[in-house]
């Protein structure tokens, strides 16, 4: 598979896109003073204890207060019982209390106008490896397949581990590093661990300790590997940033990392906009004349896939079984161009043969796995359903760049002409009903007049109808006509 990755710099604003086969399939931003909070580390001060939810709100400084759980809240291992039971039992008024401060990381977003969640189990992902700070526990990235190489890991992990407080868990990125370049990260994050304790035990929260949104250290750290073929950006800042933390973090990809001078730009190029465009409507149409609708709700995302125009050539089984596979893997696309999380249900056309819907998970599994974020897909249900759960990370591309409609109110609809027209009429036969003949001036969008017309006027008194163009076709508006003279 063939991936690019796009860096653009336009004001204020910094955009990272994946590109993989010519299709966008991930897009980041960063942009100042924006609640892009995931992977940020805080002093916070505890707000409120909620014993009836088993969970604290917690002051970080921001609008929304976070979320903190009593299983997210670091205990000592030591003792008797095992950690698991601690967690379980712990009751969050006896392990906090309102103005305490407390170290807490952001682990994800929350849907809508919910706070952050927040954990006291920190990690700091370096390239190779993450810290788990004050976890006991040595992991190897599943990713990471060959015996040999997880069992070298796996003994370098246990060695570095050996006499500390701390775990870590081994990226993919590790698998072809020595020990001594693994030691050195290794080293450099417990450095920077310890600096973050110590200034949290001088500041005053809520305060930002440590912030993991810069694009350019992402891109490096997280994202260059073996499959990127470039690394692009057309601003000479972003360039020079990037080549620092290469040199650094992967100096053997350095020279991937390309600058862009052409008079078009690396986003119009690759057409990242006009892709973006088609990110945020429900429809996606399928190459083969099927189609994907995609509705996101606060509880949960659903898609319905529909053959559309494909008729298909042969017989109606194999029709539908290209049309879900196709189906299935422009949804995990969309997926992750959308950056959905949480739960997502996908009705795909049903299929009557047995080894058809394997085939379908098995594609469905398959293009997961080139998603960052964890997604975990469960059968097809007694209903047919496809049930999917992505780990949810940062808002999705929806809420970060759409709010709600100011006429529909978000329900994605209005009112019909003739149903505001039948709700004016009713308005106004109510007002004559209780005796008000005053002449009035009805005004409303034009279709809303069209059926006024159509269905009449009641009578009790004089009434203009006056079409306006700019009212919204929900609207309507009833004014005295002596008051216009």
């Amino acid at each position: 598979m063939k991936q690019v990755l796009l860096m653009e710099r336009v004001m204020d604003q910094t955009r990272l896109a994946v590109v993989e086969d010519g299709a966008l399939c991930e897009i980041y931003r960063q942009i100042p003073d924006t609640e892009n909070l995931s992977g940020n580390i805080y002093l916070g001060r505890v707000e409120n204890v909620l014993p009836g939810m088993n969970a604290a709100f917690v002051d970080i400084g921001m609008e929304k207060n976070g979320f903190l759980a009593a299983g997210d809240i670091r205990l000592s291992a030591q003792g008797d019982s095992s950690l698991s039971a601690m967690l379980n039992k712990a009751r969050i008024e006896r392990l906090v209390r309102p103005g305490q401060q407390i170290l807490a990381q952001v682990i994800r977003a929350q849907p809508g106008a919910k706070g952050p969640r927040l954990s006291c189990h920190i990690t700091l992902p370096g390239r190779a490896m993450v810290l788990l700070a004050g976890i006991k526990y040595v992991g190897i990235s599943r990713k990471i397949e060959d015996a040999g190489a997880r069992a070298r890991l796996r003994d370098v992990g246990l060695s570095l581990t050996e006499d500390d407080p701390d775990g870590l868990i081994l990226r993919t990125a590790a698998q072809g590093l020595d020990t001594e370049r693994l030691k050195a990260e290794y080293a450099l994050l417990k450095a920077q661990w310890a600096d973050m304790k110590q200034r949290a035990g001088v500041l005053r929260g809520p305060k930002l300790i440590y912030d993991d949104n810069d694009l350019t250290l992402q891109a490096v750290r997280d994202m260059l590997t073996e499959d990127v073929e470039a690394l692009w950006t057309d601003d000479e800042q972003c360039h020079q940033c990037l080549l620092a933390w290469a040199g650094s973090m992967a100096p053997d990809l350095s020279d991937r990392i390309q600058r862009h001078n052409g008079a078009t730009p690396l986003f119009d190029l690759y057409r990242v906009d006009a892709q973006l465009e088609k990110a945020l409507q429900r429809f996606v149409w399928l190459k083969s004349g099927g189609s994907l609708v995609i509705d996101e709700t606060e509880a949960l995302t659903v898609v319905d896939v529909n053959t559309g125009r494909n008729t298909g050539r042969r017989d109606a089984d194999e029709t539908i079984l290209e049309t879900n596979c196709e189906a299935a893997r422009e949804l995990m696309r969309q997926v992750r161009l959308r950056d959905i999380g949480g739960m997502i249900v996908v009705d795909f056309i049903d299929m009557r043969r047995s080894q058809d819907r394997e085939t379908l998970m098995a594609t469905l599994r398959s293009c997961a796995e080139n998603d960052r974020n964890r997604t975990r897909i469960v059968d097809i249900t007694a209903l047919g359903l496809v049930e999917l759960t992505r780990k949810r990370v940062r808002q999705s591309l929806s809420r970060q760049m759409t709010h709600t409609c100011s006429v529909c109110g978000g329900n994605g609809v209005v009112a019909s002409h003739e149903a505001t027209a039948r709700r004016a009429l009713r308005d106004l036969w109510r007002r004559r009903r209780s005796g008000d003949d005053t002449a009035l001036r009805l005004e409303a969008a034009p279709a809303v007049c069209g059926w006024i017309r159509r269905i009449g006027v009641p009578g009790g008194g004089p009434v203009e109808l006056t079409p306006t163009e700019n009212m919204g076709e929900g609207d309507y508006r009833f004014t005295p006509l002596q008051s216009k003279r």
